[in-house]
């Protein structure tokens, strides 16, 4: 029996990964980062996502963002992003999302390499019409980031990152009764909406990256990143009476991204 139990729980990735669908997708980016005095620099950046690696427009996205070294071996940031999310089936711009973050960040840096520990609190507002039971309005979302980069090379340097995604008020609630049945088949069972209490982790990303800098004013950075993502989906009514479906999403995305900064 206990090898059985154990047989069991060395299997539940693979089945894990047997029902995790595959996604692409790619990324470009133009910055500017300027340096007002030293330990503060204003950054600004326009990016494009695309969907289906290069098929399908995903999104575009304006980030204005303040960083300040208080000390040598850290770094504090401010910003807001604008987000844009492209319908492709339909042609047509969604409601825009706004998005504003505070970044705490340290470094280490020994023999040429530099390890880091970055953490990011935002806060994305949602607009537009949406089901409240099935999103959340205001979205909390800590990021922990662990990296390592070498930074000896003159013109080069390649860096490898883990980072884990919480989200911190998803939509939860509670059913009641047994399995119900609609005049079309559909299933529900009678729902009580809980609020925005739902705290999970609900992204892993790899990302590998090299800084190519040409001289101290232009760098160029081609980047992967290899996301594993579990959003959990809840399907209710309009009035958050009934739920038809909640569970989690798991996929995996692979996205490609080339980024070019100007510094001054």
């Amino acid at each position: 029996m206990k090898k059985l139990l154990i047989s069991l729980v060395l299997l539940l990735p693979l089945a894990a990964a047997a029902q995790t669908s595959t996604q692409s997708g790619a990324r470009a980016s133009v910055g500017i980062d300027w340096k007002i005095r030293k330990g503060l620099h204003l950054m600004v950046e326009e990016e494009v996502r695309t969907e289906n690696t290069f098929k399908n427009l995903g999104r575009f996205q304006t980030t204005i963002g303040l960083d300040y070294k208080p000390i040598k071996w850290v770094k504090l940031g401010v910003g807001y992003i604008l987000i844009n999310p492209y319908d492709a089936e339909n042609r047509a711009f969604k409601n825009p999302r706004h998005r504003f973050y505070f970044d705490a960040g340290a470094h280490y840096d020994v023999g040429g390499f530099s390890f880091s520990l970055k953490e990011r609190l935002q806060l994305t507002h949602r607009t537009g019409s949406f089901n409240v039971y099935q999103n959340t309005p205001n979205a909390l979302a800590l990021k922990t980031r662990l990296g390592v980069e070498y930074k000896k090379w003159t013109y080069f340097e390649p860096g490898v990152f883990f980072e884990m995604r919480t989200a911190l008020n998803g939509p939860w609630g509670s059913t009641s009764g047994s399995i119900k049945t609609k005049s079309d088949g559909t299933t529900y069972y009678d729902y009580t909406p809980g609020g925005y209490t739902h705290a999970y982790n609900d992204r892993y990303r790899l990302i590998f990256r090299t800084d190519i800098k040409f001289n101290k004013h232009h760098v160029l950075r081609p980047y992967a990143l290899v996301d594993f993502c579990s959003p959990y989906e809840i399907d209710t009514n309009a009035e958050g009476t009934r739920l038809f479906s909640a569970a989690y999403n798991n996929y995996l995305c692979v996205s490609i991204g080339l980024g070019y900064t100007f510094k001054f």
